[in-house]
């Protein structure tokens, strides 16, 4: 199952060809913060190669002699990819004895102790650099839609790995939720998996109908605004004031995580989300059945330190962002480039 999108600086001109190799996709996860130097945990920044984040983890256990519900993360990151990331080590007693810095497909960049465990969505930033390889060209409609991005943001899609290399996890969450024989079955991994990506699938439906409705860019009576950093959210009537700091970018709307809970929008942003959910009643059904609580998430993201240098005669694209923790750089690029060819 895959659902066709809507962009909001129209259909891409170019075409590129992503991750020829990993080392064309490089990831750099910013914590935001700077660990104690002190605790039981020990904060470890590793890079890796050809590993998924829970297989890293279950490399760094057993190297380190512990058991995989010790080790905490923040991010998820590719498989396919160079990435750096942090992890945490619950390490009782064991404060004077730093663990080895190389293991299979992986290297330790850093160590420094901490008083709590990683827990997801705790880092702030991803930073990226990226080599797109057969681009033909850089026209001129690639570059308004570059300089858009760059004043306007991105609309803040969740990117294909949610939805599996096939896209099929939709379709696959809907057959084994639909079994209870296979859902008790289920490794905790895989069932977040499976209803990330029915949520997933629900918000990016929402937020298409809302840039082809072109009201995007700015907010509509009912919405419900997050705070730019903290990601706090709060409903408020529009006033001069309120659209004054959606065009700085200070608050943006968002659209809901779909699940059990009381949902805060309403007017015409609860009448799109609505509609939505009566196209997918599978999807809402196995959500409500799983009791997954409503959550909230913004439809658009600022692209910070975005910039581009184009090698005509490689006909390589690279590009640099730092993007806020849960967006996609896939998202990124399908908003100017193809590369699905």
């Amino acid at each position: 199952m895959k659902t066709s999108l809507v962009y909001p600086y129209g259909k891409p001109a170019i075409k590129g060809r992503l991750k020829t190799t990993a080392e064309d996709f490089l990831v750099d996860e910013e914590l935001g913060f700077e660990p104690t130097g002190e605790g039981e945990h020990l904060f470890i920044l590793v890079e890796k190669n050809g590993l998924t984040t829970p297989e890293l983890i279950e490399k760094v256990a057993r190297d380190a002699g512990i058991k995989p519900r010790d080790i905490g993360y923040s991010g998820l990151k590719d498989k396919v990819a160079v990435t750096r990331q942090w992890l945490s080590l619950y390490l009782p007693g064991k404060i004077q004895s730093p663990i080895s810095s190389v293991g299979d497909g992986y290297t330790i960049l850093r160590q420094i102790w901490h008083n709590r465990k990683l827990r997801p969505g705790t880092h702030r930033f991803n930073r990226f650099e990226v080599l797109l390889r057969d681009v033909d060209q850089i026209d001129l409609k690639t570059h308004q839609q570059i300089e858009s991005i760059k004043t306007s943001g991105m609309a803040n899609y969740f990117g294909q790995q949610r939805f599996g290399v096939t896209s099929g996890n939709v379709w696959h969450a809907l057959q084994v939720f639909s079994n209870a024989r296979k859902t008790r079955k289920l490794s905790r991994s895989k069932k977040s998996l499976y209803l990330s990506a029915l949520r997933s699938e629900l918000f990016n439906q929402i937020l298409s109908k809302r840039i082809e409705a072109n009201i995007w860019q700015e907010p509509v009576q009912g919405d419900v605004f997050m705070l730019r950093g903290s990601q706090s959210v709060f409903q408020e009537t529009l006033t001069e004031e309120m659209l004054s700091r959606y065009r700085e970018f200070d608050i943006s709307s968002t659209a809901s995580l779909f699940g059990t809970g009381v949902d805060m929008l309403c007017e015409e942003a609860l009448q799109i989300e609505k509609q939505v959910y009566s196209d997918n009643p599978d999807i809402c059904n196995c959500l409500l059945e799983q009791g997954v609580k409503r959550q909230k998430r913004a439809l658009r993201v600022v692209v910070n330190d975005f910039s581009y240098d184009y090698q005509a005669e490689e006909q390589q694209l690279r590009l640099t962002a730092r993007l806020p923790r849960g967006s996609y750089f896939t998202s990124l690029l399908n908003h100017f480039v193809d590369t699905e060819a």
